[in-house]
């Protein structure tokens, strides 16, 4: 979804709107390497920014939450989990080696309380 320049501009606008406020001068914004008008009509339709004057655009603070959503770590758990079991051989593999040993110790805990 976002482009690596995308990402920049976003943590730049975050951090702006952090330690500086709300407003920022667009001759600021063009000076920045990572700046395209692309980027910025991105985020305008993300309700993320928005031209106020012709020289001033506004940062919403909803571009925090944005911001702090690109930071977090990916999931790999689930994607594994999700590869795993993908593949028809998976479900015999998780019987065979997790679900009947955990029933043989079940039933020797049992056996075992009983006696």
């Amino acid at each position: 979804m976002y482009t690596e320049d995308d990402k920049v501009l976003l943590k730049y606008l975050a951090e702006h709107f952090i330690n500086k406020g709300d407003d920022m001068m667009t001759s600021d914004l063009e000076a920045l390497d990572c700046y395209s008008e692309e980027s910025v009509n991105k985020l305008r339709t993300l309700n993320l920014v928005k031209y106020d004057t012709d020289i001033t655009l506004k940062i919403y603070p909803s571009v925090v939450f944005e911001k702090s959503k690109l930071e977090v770590l990916p999931d790999h758990y689930q994607d594994l989990k999700k590869w795993w079991f993908s593949k028809k051989w998976a479900v015999i593999f998780t019987v065979i080696f997790l679900v009947l040993p955990a029933i043989k110790t079940y039933i020797d805990l049992v056996g075992l309380i009983l006696k």
